[in-house]
Parts: C-alpha cells; structure tokens; sequence
C-alpha cells in the first residue's frame, strides 16, 4: 500500500534540498481529538507486551525542528533510494491547518515549500525522478503534486485523494469511492463503487497492474486493475466481516493486504491464482495499519497495540517460513504507524505521530 507530494498553481521548482512542510490529507480533514467524557470509564492499562523484545535496530531519525510542536501528524512516507524519500501530512489546528512535505536527502529531513491548507494524505515513488503527492481539505480544492527530478508539479486534481500510486508514467488516485488514472495532468475515471456499501482505502500499482484495497457488504475486498479494466477479487469469506486497509505489490503474482476483522489482525495474500488467509499466531493482537516488502521472503507490516498503555508499534515480519515481531522504541503512545522498505537495501523507514497533549506530533526512525 501506497502511496504521494506537493507544488502551487504555477510549477514550484525545488533543488536537491528542500523547505518547509505542511499538513497531511486525506479524502477526509485531519481528525480533529476528541476530548474524553468525564463519565467514561478509564481504561484498564495493560502492560507492554514483555514477550515482544524491543529491537535494538531501530534508531531514532531527527526530524524537522518543530516536529514535537503540538498537532503535526505524518500520514505516509515513500522512499526511492537510501538517500532519497518524502514524507506526507500536516502541522496546525482547525482553520490553520497546512500540508507539510519533507524530504530526506541521505543525512537528514528537510523541508519543502508547501503553501496549500488542508493536509497531504499520501505519498509515492517509483524511481528519484517519478513522484506524486496527493491530499486537499474542507477550505482548499484537491492537491496533486509531481516531482519530475528537478522540481515539484501542481497539476489541477480531478478530486480529493486518499491514497496515491506510481507505475511509471502511470499514476492512479483513489477516494474512498472513485479511482481516477493519470498520464502526466490528464485523468480518467477508472472505477465507481458505492459507498457506505463498499469503501476505498489503499494502492498499490506496478508492472501495469493495479490494486485496491478496501471492504464491500462488510467484507474485504480487493479491486484489481489492468489493461482489461478493474474487476472485483473473489476474496475469502472473513466470518464476522472485515476491512482491508493496506495493500503492497511485490509484483504481479505475489500482493499483500493487511487490516482487521473484528478485534483481530487480517492478512491476505495473491499468489497469482487465488486469495487466501494468511494465518498468524491466535494470540496476536493489534490493528495492523501498513505493509511494504523487499521481496516474498522479507514482508513488513506495522500493527498497533491498541490494547496496551501506552500504544506502541509492534512490527511482523515474515521471512518466508515464519513469521517474527519486535517492538520499535517509542517515546509516547502511538496514534499512527507508517513502515516504508528503502529500495536497495534491508532497511526500514517508520513513521509515526505520538500523543502530544491533546494533540499529537511526529517521531521517524529507521531500521539498519
């Protein structure tokens, strides 16, 4: 799954190393928090989970400098190289709200101009010269920016977008109820479904194939798309229902989908034939919100430990025969995880906002 970038109405040219960032988008505002009732029960706090060793791996990434600023969120990073990738959300409150963009430069996070309310809700790359940034808000029209190699593209966005992907000179927009394809600044509408019924939520795209991830009557669904057109997945039954919110294309014949059913985390995988259920251990818990891959023998998915005090990331990794989780550091409860593979390498980018108050912030760390 994934998927994104920035610009204004004119072109707006960056250089290597970039400015500012602004906020994030998604089909719909940034959530705004929810205040507490006074007559809620409290939670009842679980402990960390001790049987998940904390991994010595992942180390924290200094980020911009306001990033522990209260409410700055990101919601997607997409990496191109060891020394190039983009992240996507929004910093500000309310009215103020701004997309930020950054991007890393093989030492650190820079900031890129921005200059658009609303929020950046996605991100995607498939190459240093290819790619686009999608987002919008409720006082902003829809934002579609192209990074050509040189500099960032505003083209003019057929809507607000939740989630984007790069094939080349392809790139494909999903809401949560439309898939709009682009050349370059010319779309077409690709798929329709209705919603609340059925429900868009993730991309992935490559060797001119498409996938989207999402539910249908309360099921999970995949939509697939080539040079045929898009057609449903026959998907497995999921007794109770459930929704896929993640999806990430190794290629053609080997696609990964992640999300929940019920209480319980959801995989599903493509083998070129059939869709089948992916089985984790029955004691795995967590929403599972993102997953990339190297390769079929090296998948990564980021889950949330909704049941503990404080919320932290658990990361699973299946290496082919088994799978395996650890626990990133964390320096407060995680209300957001994003896990992005460094092409080239077995390093991991982790995105994450944390509890800042009533608010949140942003913390990155990077797997060696």
């Amino acid at each position: 799954m994934r998927a994104r970038l920035l610009a204004v109405a004119a072109c707006l040219v960056v250089q290597g190393c970039a400015a500012a960032p602004t906020p994030a988008v998604r089909s719909e505002p940034p959530p705004v928090p929810v205040p507490t009732s006074e007559f809620a029960p409290e939670p009842t706090p679980t402990p960390v989970d001790e049987d998940v060793p904390l991994s010595a791996r992942w180390e924290l990434v200094p980020g911009l400098p306001d990033d522990d600023s209260w409410e700055r969120g990101l919601y997607d990073v997409s990496a191109a190289s060891p020394g190039l990738a983009w992240a996507a959300g929004y910093k500000g409150w309310e009215d103020g709200v701004e997309m930020t963009l950054r991007h890393w430069d093989g030492s650190r996070w820079r900031r890129l101009p921005a200059g658009h309310t609303g929020s950046l809700a996605a991100v995607d790359a498939d190459g240093p010269a290819n790619a686009w940034a999608v987002g919008g808000g409720a006082f902003d029209e829809p934002v579609a920016l192209q990074w050509d190699g040189r500099s960032w593209r505003r083209h003019r966005s057929p809507m607000t977008s939740r989630d984007v992907a790069v094939d080349g000179g392809r790139v494909v927009l999903i809401s949560s109820s439309q898939v709009m394809q682009g050349y370059g600044a010319r779309f077409s509408r690709k798929l329709t479904v209705n919603p609340p019924a059925d429900e868009l939520r993730a991309v992935s795209a490559g060797a001119g194939h498409t996938w989207i991830a999402g539910s249908r009557m309360g099921q999970p669904m995949v939509w697939h798309g080539s040079a045929r057109g898009f057609e449903q997945s026959e998907m497995p039954v999921v007794p109770g229902g459930g929704t896929l919110g993640a999806v990430w294309q190794n290629n053609p014949s080997d696609v990964w989908a992640v999300g929940q059913a019920g209480e319980s985390p959801l995989v599903l995988r493509w083998d070129g034939a059939s869709w089948t259920r992916v089985a984790l251990p029955p004691d795995w818990r967590g929403e599972l919100t993102s997953v990339t891959a190297s390769g079929p023998h090296d998948v990564w998915i980021a889950s949330l430990r909704t049941g503990t005090t404080p919320r932290h990331v658990v990361l699973l990794h299946w290496d082919g025969r088994t799978w395996t989780r650890e626990r990133s550091p964390s320096p407060g409860e995680v209300t957001r995880a994003v896990i992005e593979r460094i092409p080239g390498t077995s390093q991991l980018w982790l995105a994450t906002s944390i509890v800042n108050g009533d608010s949140e912030s942003i913390v990155t760390y990077r797997r060696r």
